[in-house]
C-alpha cells in the first residue's frame, strides 16, 4: 500500500472508532474528538503492540501461572491487550480516565488459603498377599527351565 493510503485508512479507522462507544455517557466537544482523532490510532497500535507481547511473553507467563492464585495470564492478558482495546473502541469520546477492563470475575489480589482440615479415617490394615502353594512351584519351574536354555 502507498503511504497516502496508510493516513487515508487510520483517519477513516480513527474516526469510526467512537461510534461504537457508548452514547451519553460523557458529554463531548468538538475539541474531545480532535483529540481523539490523534488518540485512537495511538490506542489501536498499543493493541496491537501489547498482542505481539503478550504471545512474546507467554512461555514466561506459564511459568508464572505455577504458582497460585493461577491468574498471571488473566492479568497479562487484561492489562496489554483487553483495555488498550476497550480504550480505544469502547471508550466514550472525552472520557479519557477510562480504566475498564475485561475480567468477569475479579479476584482478591492477596491469595490466602487455609490448612485442610484433617478427618480422622479408619486405620489401614496391610494383609499380606498369599498364594497358593502350588503356584509357586510352578512358577519357580518355569523360571529354572527358561534361566537353563
Amino acid at each position: 500500500m502507498k503511504p497516502s493510503q496508510w493516513i487515508v485508512f487510520v483517519v477513516a479507522v480513527a474516526l469510526s472508532a467512537p461510534s461504537f462507544a457508548e452514547p451519553d455517557k460523557v458529554e463531548g466537544d468538538g475539541y474531545d474528538v480532535m483529540v481523539d482523532m490523534f488518540l485512537r490510532p495511538v490506542g489501536m497500535a498499543a493493541t496491537l503492540i501489547g498482542a505481539g507481547i503478550f504471545v512474546g511473553v507467554s512461555p514466561l507467563t506459564a511459568l508464572a501461572t505455577i504458582a497460585p492464585p493461577h491468574d498471571a495470564f488473566e492479568k497479562l492478558g487484561d492489562t496489554i491487550v483487553c483495555k488498550p482495546f476497550k480504550w480505544t473502541f469502547n471508550r466514550p469520546s472525552g472520557d479519557y480516565r477510562y480504566d475498564e477492563g475485561c475480567a468477569n470475575n475479579p479476584k482478591p489480589v492477596a491469595y490466602q488459603s487455609e490448612p485442610p482440615v484433617m478427618q480422622p479415617s479408619k486405620p489401614v490394615v496391610n494383609v499380606p498377599i498369599q498364594y497358593p502353594q502350588d503356584t509357586n512351584k510352578k512358577i519357580d519351574q518355569i523360571f529354572k527351565k527358561r534361566m537353563m536354555k
